[in-house]
C-alpha cells in the first residue's frame, strides 16, 4: 500500500509592480513623487500577507495529531493485509505439496485451486477497498485542517488589515516577498493555542 501523502493544492498568484524614480537635487516635484511611491509601496505591503503552508502544517499540532492517527490506521490495515496474504501463501504451498505427493485427486485439486483463486481475488478487492477508505479519510482530514486554518485567518483579519493573504509553498508562485508580510508564525501560534484549549476542554469533560 502506498504511503499516505498529504495532498495540499493551494495555488495563488500575485504580481506587484514597483515604480522607481530618479532623484535630482532641488527638484521638489520629484521628491513628492518619490514620497507618494513610498506610501503606495507601504500600503501594498500592509494589505498583502502570505503564509508558508509547509511551515504552518509542520508546526500545527492538530495537523500532526490527525496525521499520526492516519498513519497508525494505515499500519494497522497493512498488518491485517500482510497477515491474510501470508495465510494465503501457506495454503498455496500446502496445496502444491499435496498435488506433488498425489495426496488429492484431480477433482479435489481443481476445487482447491479454484478456492485459492477466489481467496486471492477477495484479498485484492479488500486491498483496494482499504486503500479507498484511507484516501477518503485523508481527504476528510485535509478538509478539517484547511477549514480550521481559514476560520482562524478570518478571525485574525477581523480588522481588515489585509485585503489578500497568499499561500506560499516551496517552488510556488510567491518567489520573493518582504519578511514583514509573512504571518505564518502568528497564525501557527493562534491555531495551536486554540487547539490546545479545545483539547483541555475535551479532557476535562472526559474526566467528569
Amino acid at each position: 500500500m502506498k504511503n499516505i501523502s498529504i495532498i495540499l493544492n493551494v495555488v495563488l498568484f500575485v504580481a506587484v509592480t514597483l515604480l522607481y524614480i530618479d532623484r535630482f537635487t532641488g527638484n521638489t516635484d520629484e521628491k513628492d513623487n518619490i514620497s507618494e511611491t513610498n506610501i503606495l509601496n507601504s500600503n501594498i505591503n500592509t494589505e498583502i500577507a502570505y503564509i508558508n503552508i509547509d511551515t504552518l502544517l509542520n508546526g500545527y499540532d492538530y495537523y500532526n495529531d490527525l496525521k499520526t492517527e492516519l498513519i497508525k490506521e494505515q499500519k494497522k490495515l497493512e498488518g491485517s493485509l500482510n497477515s491474510k496474504s501470508k495465510s494465503l501463501e501457506r495454503k498455496a504451498m500446502e496445496f502444491q505439496q499435496k498435488v506433488e505427493k498425489h495426496l488429492v485427486t484431480n477433482k479435489q485439486a481443481q476445487e482447491m485451486q479454484n478456492q485459492l483463486m477466489r481467496e486471492q481475488q477477495n484479498l485484492m478487492q479488500l486491498k483496494d477497498q482499504l486503500s479507498m477508505q484511507l484516501m477518503e479519510k485523508e481527504q476528510e482530514m485535509n478538509k478539517q485542517i484547511f477549514a480550521s486554518i481559514n476560520e482562524q485567518l478570518k478571525e485574525y483579519n477581523k480588522q481588515g488589515n489585509y485585503k489578500l493573504i497568499l499561500s506560499n509553498t516551496y517552488g510556488g508562485n510567491v518567489l520573493l516577498a518582504e519578511e514583514n508580510m509573512n504571518i505564518t508564525e502568528a497564525i501557527m501560534l493562534t491555531l495551536n493555542e486554540k487547539y490546545q484549549n479545545n483539547q483541555e476542554t475535551v479532557n476535562e469533560e472526559e474526566d467528569k
